[in-house]
């Protein structure tokens, strides 16, 4: 059987079709964690506080805080950033990466401050893993 030339174009375009979402599958179940941006504060801990709106409780080593979220914006995720941040649940992120980046954020000087850190988030095990955190800019009044 012989394949006009419209045929075999439809069959590669197909089969491109196929093994491109084969690919993309893939890397799902691989379970790729989205790189994830956080930008917010950082306060005290308070257990009351601790289930308000937009707030993650993060620790790292001894260190527990409360992290006022401002904006979240998830690359290479399905989910928008506020939906993101609704399937951390129990709204809690245990911190890890490097001990330069993170053991500063203990610093009672740095609470109330604006911080925008980035890395991979591991939704399954509410893990993040920063790879960079930056003060942020105050926004403008």
């Amino acid at each position: 059987m012989w394949l006009t030339a419209k045929q075999a174009i439809l069959l590669a375009v197909v089969v491109g079709v196929v093994i491109g979402g084969v690919t993309q599958a893939t890397a799902l179940l691989r379970g790729q964690p989205p790189i994830v941006r956080f930008t917010g504060t950082f306060q005290p801990f308070d257990k009351k506080a601790a289930g308000d709106l937009n707030t993650l409780t993060m620790s790292y080593m001894e260190h527990k805080w409360l992290f006022q979220v401002e904006r979240v914006r998830a690359m290479g995720a399905r989910d928008s950033g506020t939906m993101l941040l609704s399937r951390i649940f129990p709204p809690q992120l245990s911190l890890s990466g490097p001990a330069e980046l993170l053991e500063p954020l203990g610093d009672p000087e740095h609470i109330g401050k604006r911080w925008t850190l980035e890395g991979m988030l591991y939704l399954r095990n509410r893990r993040y893993y920063v790879a960079t955190v930056e003060a942020a800019p105050e926004e403008p009044q």
